[in-house]
């Protein structure tokens, strides 16, 4: 356990550092603080920090930053939860307002506000559509040779894919096979939507019309493809506004991790707690993420499946505040999208 003195010191030095990313010294510390000590106090201190791991010096002749250790012992002992402002929290909760029929624009618009409002990049998991429930199927024609498939799930979530058809088919025959794949797969989750089902239906309509075996073939193609989850990245490139990031070549790396879907998705997918999670600098398993920290926390979408909202930054993240701004999201996130699927 630190004493008192050690955690104000070190409590001091940290909130210093997230804010001007330069070295903190004895000296600095007295002048800017009211710690009630002198600067050999503080220095001898801050030595004792150093020692026991809370402390990093990177010159010898340069203050000290904090380690791993120091920002774990901050957000786990010392840090408190920074409120937003009025304006932070009116321009997160704006975004999600206007009634939206698509959860794509929802997920698109919270993580463009989160990033905004934390200067950081955001990520949002979006629903894996295979754990959602078939809900209904509608075939728009755009021309006389294409179709938009539209795929409707409880969670209001829209899949959308063109198919060719046949000449000759109107209008009204396309509403009726629309209706009758929604009245045969209407309640059934889309992982459970088998070879064999699928096979099943289109023996089904096939038999019924000939003509339209091609496109049943193409649509019941479409209704299988399964893109699995889908993550939502705001503000990549602030980043760049952080020193720790001067590096290109570093930056290159960490930006081309973002571009992987799979990635992504492992990163974002074993944050099962309802509660706020960081995760800091080498606690996270990449090696281009060595010196990244990331602020996550869980939502659900009607109830029956978890998924993640979060921050990604340096370490020398302003955690107070990106805890607040990933707290009050996840919040909004979840009662917009129980307003969509009610």
């Amino acid at each position: 356990m630190l004493s008192e003195r050690k955690r104000t010191i070190l409590k001091a030095l940290i909130s210093d550092y997230i804010q001007r990313a330069e070295p903190v010294g004895s000296r600095t510390l007295a002048r800017r603080y009211n710690l009630g000590i002198s600067p050999a106090t503080i220095r001898n201190e801050m030595a004792d920090l150093d020692e026991m791991g809370y402390l990093e010096q990177p010159h010898t002749s340069a203050g000290r930053v904090p380690s791993y250790k120091g920002y774990r012992y901050f957000v786990d002992s010392l840090m408190q939860a920074e409120k937003l402002t009025p304006q932070e929290e009116q321009r997160l909760s704006k975004s999600l307002q206007q009634r939206l029929a698509k959860i794509d624009t929802v997920f698109y618009r919270a993580s463009r506000a989160l990033s905004e409002v934390s200067h950081y990049i955001s990520l949002i998991m979006g629903p894996f559509l295979g754990q959602q429930i078939f809900r209904q199927l509608r075939l728009v024609p755009l021309d006389s040779q294409y179709v938009m498939v539209l795929l409707i799930t409880d969670t209001g979530l829209v899949q959308n894919r063109i198919v060719e058809i046949p000449a000759g088919v109107s209008a009204a025959e396309l509403d009726q096979i629309a209706r009758l794949f929604t009245k045969l797969l209407a309640g059934v989750p889309l992982e459970d939507l088998t070879s064999s089902l699928l096979q099943e239906l289109y023996t089904m309509f096939s038999r019924r019309n000939r003509f339209l075996q091609e496109f049943f073939a193409d649509l019941i193609t479409n209704l299988a493809a399964d893109e699995g989850e889908r993550v939502y990245l705001g503000g990549t490139t602030n980043l760049l506004k952080h020193p720790e990031f001067n590096d290109m070549e570093k930056v290159r790396g960490l930006l081309g991790l973002l571009e992987e879907r799979e990635f992504l998705c492992s990163l974002l997918a074993d944050v099962t707690s309802e509660d706020i999670e960081i995760t800091i600098g080498e606690e996270n398993k990449y090696v281009e993420m060595k010196e990244c920290s990331i602020v996550t926390a869980s939502y659900e979408i009607g109830g029956r499946k978890v998924y993640t909202i979060g921050v990604l930054g340096p370490t020398r993240m302003d955690y107070a505040r990106v805890v607040s701004a990933v707290d009050f999201m996840r919040k909004q996130l979840s009662d917009t999208l129980r307003e969509i699927i009610r």
